[in-house]
């Protein structure tokens, strides 16, 4: 018995965390930074991108957005995913993401009426920056 589990356990530990698909599959095959998209806003609307990073905010009462930290210290973009299509479990918060989506960069008139989510995207009240979300792999 002891060897059987000898033999096991490896296996067991050495095994990945199990991937949980949200919404549509992936199909990009690059990723693209999230300083990238923060630092040229006008460059990446409109643009489909793959981006990961660890999800540090998820929508509380819906679960219709996560908030993704970028590869440098401090940054975020929003992940921001339509009602009811996508729910994002808070437990996801600390947990990887490898996220596809449209950026957004609109007037902040733009946006929806008193979401949470936009409030945390704005940049400077002058425009809302975000990825209009299609699919995520959290692990």
């Amino acid at each position: 018995m002891i060897r059987k589990l000898a033999l096991i356990l490896p296996l067991i530990v050495a095994a990945p965390a199990m991937a949980q698909q949200f919404g549509k599959a992936l199909t990009l095959r690059e990723e693209t930074k999230v300083s990238d998209i923060l630092a040229k806003p006008d460059s990446y609307n409109g643009k489909l991108v793959q981006v990961r990073g660890t999800i540090v905010d998820v929508c509380p009462s819906k679960g219709c957005w996560i908030m993704i930290g970028g590869d440098q210290r401090y940054e975020s973009i929003l992940f921001k995913v339509e009602d009811g299509v996508i729910s994002f479990p808070t437990s996801l918060k600390g947990h990887e993401v490898l996220a596809e989506g449209t950026v957004a960069k609109m007037a902040v008139a733009q946006t929806e009426e008193n979401c949470e989510a936009d409030e945390k995207a704005k940049q400077d009240n002058k425009f809302i920056l975000r990825i209009n979300g299609l699919g995520a792999v959290a692990r």
